[in-house]
């Protein structure tokens, strides 16, 4: 398979996730914040959002990684509850230390 990265702007579509954006994974509780973004295409026309996020749940091994957006969703409450930026207040203001 061929791929072609694009970080240049050229793109007129919006993100599905900005910058410094709080998210999870649709399919498990992963509190994480996008620390960047990139697209990428092959010839077929296929394009994909590819997101370099670190992890900040409590107990994750593996705390930096590339994600494929179609595979992430905003940061809901059941990541939240695991996640450390937010247990010690240092996201919302909440702390429940």
């Amino acid at each position: 398979m061929n791929a072609h990265m694009v970080n240049d702007g050229s793109h007129e579509a919006p993100w599905q996730f900005e910058l410094g954006a709080w998210i999870t994974h649709k399919d498990q509780s992963m509190p994480s914040l996008v620390l960047s973004r990139f697209r990428a295409g092959n010839a077929k026309g296929n394009k994909l959002e590819l997101y370099g996020v670190r992890s900040f749940a409590a107990n994750d091994p593996h705390r930096d990684r590339l994600m494929v957006g179609d595979s992430l969703k905003p940061i809901d409450d059941a990541a939240k509850s695991i996640c450390l930026a937010h247990a010690t207040g240092l996201v919302d203001g909440s702390a429940t230390v």
